[in-house]
């Protein structure tokens, strides 16, 4: 690790040490209660933007169901109705921009890339180094909070979105959108990437179609490539590098989406994506409960990597052989430009002279960025011998040749 980055160790995760940010907010929120029904954020997007068409209303089983399902602590319930009301003001947006230009509905994506890997398993990085390069598009963090503002417009300062860039030249920015709460939780954005021109997972757009987890996801995939025409109107270029974790179990709908997209697959050791999810999920926990349960939230988190992983590798042979590249992590993170260029040579992109600068332009600014490096302790934090999970993934060694990053 580079002499100037510093390590991190959050050893409070099952007893959070709560900052006094954090109590001041929980308090705040008890003070103020927000109406959490339907009629309430209906209303309240319908006063942000003087828009009241919401399209149709196939979207209003999946908010209720949403509203229905926070009965948690007062902050709980707040963040629920910014996150709510963001999605509602976006997809009264949408709607007036579809009914203003139809054409939008005629636009074609064509042959995007498609970023498809587990949590944590290094998408982020990968996308945003292919995304480098001038010529394709990707959805920006700034952007996927509030894709369509009215002509002229600034982002509205009471919609559920604020980022703060800092002056000391070291932070990027924090960001306020619910449910990720860096004000709160710093160590966030040494998990995560979230600075407003950071690359952003597309799946932020299809939660203004207020999907449900259990239920055919077609109807919300169809969405967002609408809502992906849209933005390629509004600008280019048009050629989309695209991802998000979701994507795993749901290649038949990207194929049916993008039937011509080249697909990169990212493979990490699955011990490591466990540990880095789990601890994710355990931090930002605090600003739920007092007492955190982190062995539900390490078995919760398991599931979820090992159901993307089995996913993948179940739909993979409905992608034809030369419309995917696999691209293990440990040796992306010491050569990108080769990896780039088996992707590009797939994808059907001539790489340009600019290619390697640009790759060293992005590594210089997410070295930047990621000064700060979380320190893991499976054992300490969750009670977890590392071995004894790798167990569990044994079915995916086997297959892909990944590097032990966890002992």
């Amino acid at each position: 690790m580079p002499a100037n980055h510093q390590s991190i160790r959050i050893d409070d995760l099952r007893n959070p040490v709560l900052t006094d940010a954090v109590r001041r907010t929980i308090d705040d929120a008890e003070r103020n209660p927000v109406d959490l029904t339907e009629d309430a954020v209906l209303s309240y997007a319908r006063q942000l933007t003087g828009l009241a068409d919401f399209g149709p209303d196939t979207f209003r089983a999946g908010l209720r169901s949403q509203l229905a399902g926070t009965t948690g602590t007062p902050l709980d319930r707040a963040e629920m109705f910014r996150s709510v009301v963001r999605n509602l003001v976006i997809r009264l947006r949408f709607y007036d921009l579809l009914g203003r230009h139809p054409e939008i509905l005629d636009r074609k994506i064509e042959k995007p890339i498609i970023i498809v890997g587990p949590s944590r398993s290094g998408t982020t990085y990968l996308q945003g180094t292919i995304a480098a390069d001038s010529r394709l598009r990707s959805l920006r963090l700034r952007e996927a909070a509030e894709p369509f503002l009215p002509d002229g417009a600034a982002p509205a300062a009471d919609n559920g979105v604020m980022w703060s860039v800092s002056d000391d030249g070291q932070n990027k920015s924090s960001i306020v959108l619910p449910g990720v709460r860096t004000d709160l939780l710093p160590h966030l954005a040494s998990i995560l990437q979230l600075g407003p021109d950071d690359v952003a997972q597309e799946n932020m757009l299809m939660d203004s179609n207020f999907p449900i987890d259990d239920e055919d996801q077609a109807p919300h995939y169809a969405y967002m490539a609408t809502m992906l025409k849209a933005l390629q109107w509004q600008r280019g270029p048009d050629r989309w590098v695209l991802k998000a974790p979701m994507h795993c179990q749901y290649i038949p709908l990207l194929l049916a989406n993008f039937p011509d997209a080249t697909f990169v697959m990212p493979h990490r050791d699955p011990v490591a994506m466990v540990q880095s999810l789990a601890t994710m999920f355990a931090y930002a926990a605090r600003l739920r409960s007092s007492e955190v349960d982190v062995e539900s939230i390490f078995a919760a988190a398991t599931d979820r990597i090992e159901g993307m992983i089995r996913a993948r590798m179940r739909d993979r042979s409905l992608i034809a052989d030369d419309h995917v590249v696999d691209v293990l992590f440990h040796e992306f993170t010491t050569d990108q430009l080769s990896a780039v260029r088996e992707i590009y040579a797939a994808a059907g992109l001539t790489p340009t002279d600019e290619l390697s600068e640009n790759i060293a332009a992005f590594n210089a600014e997410h070295r930047r960025y990621r000064r700060q490096r979380i320190v893991h302790d499976l054992r300490a934090d969750f009670g977890v011998e590392p071995g004894e999970l790798r167990e569990r993934f044994d079915f995916y060694y086997q297959r892909h040749p990944v590097r032990i990053e966890v002992r």
